[in-house]
């Protein structure tokens, strides 16, 4: 039984050596294999792995990006009305939270606060019409005429053109409109079934108006929560954020577009444009498009002007747009806008190039609050995630 014993314990005693051979072996085979790998990293440039390791992140980041914008494109008719329920809240909660410290119910303060600017849009919208209704026979005569001043121009001016040459120039733009009927009546008929949508949307735009004043606190609690419980404090501050740059951008435009519609107003009154009202009501929406609106809504009332008063008239009119436009750039910009939107020219015009590419007029509105939102809570983001400065490494050592 010793025998046996020994016998035993000198085959263990074998079996461990064994095993500790193979161990060794495997971990020599682990270290050729790691040094092969390690020299075979090493044998790439640092500035190529460094490349690599970018590129294969952005390629990632911008096929997202892509996903979520082929997403929000086929369901555009949605996210626009929802968007603009947005910026119409920013704009009237502080209506409905004033009722509310006066002791109205907060139902109540919503319903009050979204019928109150809707009376008052519907109600601009009627004057707006009244008078374009009222002066519409003065400027089809006043068009009338310019069009015979054109006519004149052409026979009496530098082209010295005939009578038989401008009534040909005259037939072939006729002629050219009846070969595009068809292409216009198909366009009626596209815009009759496009009428369906609109009304969808401002259907949503009130829905989606009423509960973000009635129950925005709500909403957004319930989004928070569904972030894991350590992110929820820097996710309420990055909302907090992203809301006051919303509402600063909203408030600051609506006074900026006021300021631009009420000067541009006095100088079409002061020359006798017609039309006064519509033009206004053109330049403040422009207002809401920065850069680009103003500029077009500039250049309307400036035409308006040539063809219904003159030369003269008309560069006056002018004056006044870029006076305006001076004003609006050196003084209200920086005072009203620059903290709300923080935002270098050129990325204001991408942002309107590509928000007008996405979704037309709706995507140039909302394009620049979106862009000056992520860049705002990008900031937040990256200051609150980096550490305090008590607990940063001494870089010298301990002691």
């Amino acid at each position: 039984m010793a025998g046996g014993a020994g016998g035993d314990g000198a085959g263990g005693d074998g079996a461990a050596a064994g095993g500790d051979a193979a161990a060794a072996r495997r971990a020599a085979a682990k270290a050729d294999g790691g040094s092969a790998r390690e020299r075979a990293e090493r044998s790439v440039p640092l500035a190529l792995r460094i490349s690599a390791g970018w590129s294969w992140r952005l390629l990632v980041t911008a096929a997202a990006v892509y996903v979520v914008v082929v997403a929000i494109g086929r369901i555009r008719s949605v996210v626009i009305p929802v968007l603009a329920g947005l910026l119409i809240s920013a704009l009237i909660v502080p209506i409905a939270q004033r009722l509310q410290r006066m002791g109205v119910p907060r139902l109540a303060s919503a319903f009050i606060a979204l019928l109150a600017f809707f009376i008052f849009v519907g109600g601009a919208a009627v004057g707006v019409g009244f008078n374009a209704a009222n002066e519409l026979p003065k400027v089809t005569e006043q068009v009338s005429q310019g069009i015979d001043k054109v006519r004149d121009y052409l026979a009496t001016g530098p082209l010295h053109l005939s009578d038989r040459q401008i009534d040909d120039l005259v037939d072939s733009v006729q002629h050219s409109l009846t070969e595009n009927r068809g292409r216009v009546l198909s366009g009626v008929i596209t815009t009759a079934s496009v009428l369906f949508e609109v009304i969808a949307g401002i259907l949503v735009t009130l829905f989606a108006t009423f509960f973000f004043i009635y129950d925005g606190a709500g909403i957004w609690n319930w989004i928070v929560t569904r972030f894991p419980p350590g992110a929820e404090e820097r996710v309420r501050g990055a909302g907090r954020e992203a809301w006051a740059t919303l509402t600063g951008y909203i408030r600051g435009t609506v006074f900026v577009a006021i300021v631009d519609a009420l000067g541009i107003s006095i100088g079409l009154i002061a020359v006798g444009t017609p039309l006064v009202a519509p033009l206004a009501l053109l330049t403040f929406f422009g207002g809401f498009i920065p850069i680009v609106g103003a500029t077009l809504a500039g250049a309307a009332a400036v035409l308006v002007t040539l063809v219904a008063k003159g030369v003269v008239p008309a560069v006056i009119v002018l004056g006044v747009v870029l006076a305006v436009q001076q004003i609006e750039g050196h003084l209200l910009q920086p005072l009203v806008m620059r903290r709300a939107v923080n935002l270098h020219p050129l990325a204001i015009v991408i942002a309107l190039s590509a928000g007008g590419v996405l979704a037309g007029i709706p995507g140039a509105i909302a394009a620049v609050p979106t862009v000056a939102i992520i860049n705002r809570v990008a900031k937040y983001l990256a200051a609150t995630g980096k550490p305090p400065p008590d607990e940063k490494v001494d870089p010298g050592g301990v002691g």
